[in-house]
């Protein structure tokens, strides 16, 4: 249970919107789900380990930018924005992250023969959880 807690306070110390943290911790425990599941088929089919890694690839890029765009706005919300280039720079670091993500899903589909399918699937799964849960918030 305390990994549970320590992970809830960690989004909590970085994600202040409440919905995004939902967001973020569903994504934590379907894509832990994923591992575990992969981790107890893995001697028959590598099917879920390669949806677990494109899902966590994109959870990688998912959480860095929803951290950047709540410290950027609420920066120029209060007033205390005071650098200049902070955007440009979050746009190089943006697409370093894209091109570190397209770059080991090249590595994975050529050399390591990964089932296109699979990382598919691993690549839709943090951006599907948002309608899951706008749903069963009923919002929609």
């Amino acid at each position: 249970m305390n990994i549970f807690l320590a992970v809830r306070d960690y989004i909590k110390k970085h994600i202040t919107n409440p919905f995004i943290q939902k967001i973020v911790f569903f994504d934590i425990l379907l894509l832990g789900l994923i591992f575990l599941v992969s981790l107890c088929i893995l001697p028959k089919s590598t099917f879920f380990l390669w949806i677990f890694l494109g899902g966590i690839l994109t959870f990688w890029n998912f959480f860095f930018v929803a951290v950047f765009i709540q410290k950027y706005f609420n920066s120029r919300l209060l007033g205390t924005n005071t650098d200049k280039f902070l955007p440009f720079g979050q746009i190089l670091i943006s697409n370093l992250r894209l091109f570190i993500t397209g770059f080991l899903l090249y590595i994975f589909l050529t050399h390591w023969n990964a089932p296109p399918i699979a990382l598919l699937i691993g690549v839709s799964i943090p951006v599907a959880t948002i309608p899951i849960l706008l749903i069963c918030n009923k919002k929609i």
